[in-house]
């Protein structure tokens, strides 16, 4: 195929030169009415913010510039077929859940996914089966699923319709994605990933290999975080017999908008053409600089450690992201917020914290003095660290231990009490932490960053999850989903 060509954009770039008389949605006219004040910024691609004219095609029915473009994209990541994302991968993953999930349907579920899968399954009515995942002891992160306990599961639940993990994780960690793949397909279901982080593995040999490459089935990534698209920007991409793809199109066409932004498809397109390009070429430069560079300052900190796979013994993490840098403070008294706030002040803004570690996320593309900047400035919080060892600080100490790995002592397979919709709707009542052990949850509690659901409706609140939410507190954390946002109380269902 011919990857230089982008012809979603290249229809969008004839619309702007017609110089028509718009007597069509949207209202700004192509800019001629808009805030004056914004105009400067906005002004480029207002004039290609278009909808369903003659020659735009349509993401709905796409049979012209559209569907090359996605042609192309599904070329260029070896799918079969492609679809463009306007609402993120939030919208790739509830529409995976209505396509594959029929009410009562059970699902294996990565208890380490993002708020929008265990939403897709709400929506659905089906019935989750959560598979704990290992904790990388370093960082205390929740990794990939341990192969031998999905095997495990699918004996105990042989009437699992789909698998369903996230691969990478926020952090970089990535598993073994073509064991769980043979896995599923032993038994006949399909393997969905949550490739969020994960649009550029497989494009480079310094890189981890993709889903796709290792055989899963239905997989969604966001073009925007990892690639050049813009915010939201993502795709979803199929292959094998096992997804039934005219109903996956017709519940994309549901769950995303019927006035879809043009400028963030065109965005795919020219993101993916980049990275066809040049783009991979970049990669294994950068990949190139950023291990020297790691390398380096791995010898010098003395007060901070950055994650390195090469450490590890759990079997779950296969790959490491060579883009991310997690940095994680030796001392048990300094946080992943405060680690974030130190770099601000130094002016790098990072990706997220949690309660241990920083995330930093690179580029495709990154230019040495931007590597030695960041360099620089992660040495003098280090510097810092070791200042801050006051008898103060000391005082704080325990505080980031264990909060993820509290939860590694539970059973390996977790099936909520009561099914995800059915939670949803019951009624329900706010009580305080301690009076909620014991009950039903009825919210979503969501440490966020990461988006990671601590309790989701209908699970049964142990008294661990509670002390986890009062460390992630005390450390300075803030949660998603939850009425209270001083989380002294949460709501949990009706005792009947």
């Amino acid at each position: 195929m011919n990857h230089k060509e982008a012809p979603l954009y290249e229809a969008l770039c004839m619309y702007e030169g017609n110089r028509h008389q718009s007597l069509h949605v949207p209202g700004h006219k192509d800019g001629n009415t808009f805030d004056g004040e914004a105009m400067s910024h906005f002004h480029s691609i207002l004039k290609i913010d278009a909808t369903e004219v003659d020659g735009l095609d349509d993401l709905h029915h796409p049979t012209e510039a559209i569907a090359r473009a996605q042609e192309l994209a599904a070329d260029a990541f070896g799918a079969e077929h492609t679809f463009f994302l306007i609402g993120g991968s939030t919208a790739g993953n509830l529409a995976a859940a209505l396509t594959l999930c029929e009410p009562g349907d059970v699902i294996l579920v990565q208890r380490n996914a993002h708020k929008s899968v265990f939403n897709g399954l709400m929506l659905a009515g089906a019935q989750p089966v959560y598979i704990l995942p290992d904790i990388e002891p370093g960082t205390q992160v929740a990794a990939g699923i341990n192969p031998e306990h999905l095997q495990m599961a699918l004996r105990k639940y042989p009437q699992a319709k789909a698998v369903w993990i996230t691969n990478p994780n926020y952090y970089g960690m990535g598993q073994n994605v073509t064991k769980l793949a043979n896995i599923c397909h032993q038994t006949g279901i399909p393997l969905i990933v949550d490739e969020a982080h994960g649009a550029h593995f497989g494009q480079a040999d310094v890189l981890p290999s993709s889903s796709l490459q290792d055989g899963a089935d239905l997989v969604i990534q966001s073009t925007h975080k990892m690639l050049t698209a813009m915010t939201m920007a993502s795709m979803l991409h199929v292959q094998g017999p096992l997804i039934p793809r005219e109903k996956l199109a017709g519940v994309l066409a549901m769950v995303q908008s019927s006035s879809p932004s043009y400028p963030l498809m065109a965005s795919l397109d020219v993101s993916r053409r980049h990275l066809v390009i040049k783009g991979r070429t970049q990669l294994s430069h950068t990949v190139e600089k950023l291990e020297r560079y790691r390398a380096d300052i791995t010898k010098e900190l003395q007060h901070l450690s950055v994650w390195d796979k090469a450490g590890d013994k759990i079997t779950c993490i296969h790959s490491r992201d060579p883009l991310k840098w997690v940095l994680t403070s030796r001392h048990s008294s300094i946080t992943g917020y405060q680690l974030l706030e130190y770099l601000q002040d130094k002016g790098c803004i990072a990706e997220m914290a949690d309660v241990r570690n920083v995330v930093l996320v690179f580029s495709i593309d990154v230019r040495d003095e931007d590597i030695e900047r960041t360099v620089s400035m992660i040495k003098k919080v280090d510097e810092e660290i070791g200042k801050r060892q006051s008898i103060a600080d000391r005082a704080q100490a325990g505080v980031t231990q264990d909060v993820t790995g509290m939860l590694s002592g539970m059973e390996s397979f977790i099936e909520p009490a009561i099914p995800l919709r059915e939670a949803f709707h019951k009624k329900r009542e706010e009580v305080t932490l301690q009076e909620a052990i014991g009950r039903c949850s009825a919210e979503m509690i969501i440490p966020y960053p990461p988006g990671i659901p601590l309790l989701t409706p209908g699970e049964i609140i142990e008294p661990v999850h509670i002390e986890a939410i009062r460390r992630i507190k005390k450390a300075g954390g803030y949660f998603q989903g939850a009425s209270d946002e001083k989380m002294e109380k949460m709501f949990v269902l009706v005792n009947l």
